[in-house]
């Protein structure tokens, strides 16, 4: 379904299939190092996300090495707040995966850190978008990581620093590119995921496709 160059035709980015998850793997790996073991994908998990939701994983490869990677799965609107683990099946998404969800629930994207700041994971939204489009979802739900509160940890508490991250008084380096790419704040949620330096929090946000739509 998502088969394309992009990038000055530096990269190309698609659909995962089964003989990427090893490297897929290894992105994770190297994407999230404060984030508690229990929370990291791996192989496996990956390969259950290519089996039950097909197009709604994507890489990102460069002279056929996988660089960036994007998990995903279906469902409908979450109207209630739950865990990171609570949200996608112990990381599995057998259970909550709705074949005819209305939206498209984006759970991890990750790019090596030697390939950041080239605009990977603006393209791998884009590209999801492009997917909400052809299957007629109405659009994508995030939870971004408060990543940044690490940074000012010792000065203010999570709460201090979402209710500014609103105001849009921090750059966050996950929040504030999302933001840019078109999500829209919804609310915080506490105690969501296990990583101190995101002070244990995330943002839920959603990007609509069509964009008179709201909440």
């Amino acid at each position: 379904m998502i088969n394309r160059k992009i990038l000055n035709d530096k990269f190309i980015i698609r659909n995962a299939i089964l003989d990427d998850v090893i490297e897929m793997e290894y992105v994770q790996s190297q994407c999230y190092p404060t984030l508690h073991q229990s929370e990291i994908l791996d192989r496996n998990h990956f390969a259950n996300h290519i089996k039950i939701f097909p197009e709604g994983q994507v890489v990102v490869e460069k002279e056929g090495k996988i660089v960036a990677s994007a998990s995903t799965f279906r469902c409908n609107f979450p109207e209630h707040d739950s865990t990171f683990l609570e949200e996608t099946d112990n990381l599995w998404l057998t259970n909550v995966q709705i074949p005819d969800g209305d939206w498209m629930y984006g759970i991890d994207m990750g790019v090596l850190p030697e390939y950041r700041g080239l605009g990977l994971s603006k393209e791998m939204y884009k590209a999801r978008h492009e997917v909400c489009k052809i299957l007629g979802i109405k659009g994508q739900i995030i939870a971004g990581m408060t990543i940044g509160y690490g940074k000012v940890k010792d000065k203010m508490t999570i709460v201090e620093y979402c209710e500014a991250l609103e105001k849009k008084e921090f750059t966050d380096p996950t929040i504030t590119p999302q933001r840019n790419a078109g999500f829209r704040w919804i609310r915080i949620l506490y105690n969501y995921i296990n990583d101190p330096e995101a002070g244990y929090a995330s943002i839920l946000m959603y990007y609509p496709v069509d964009e008179n739509y709201s909440l």
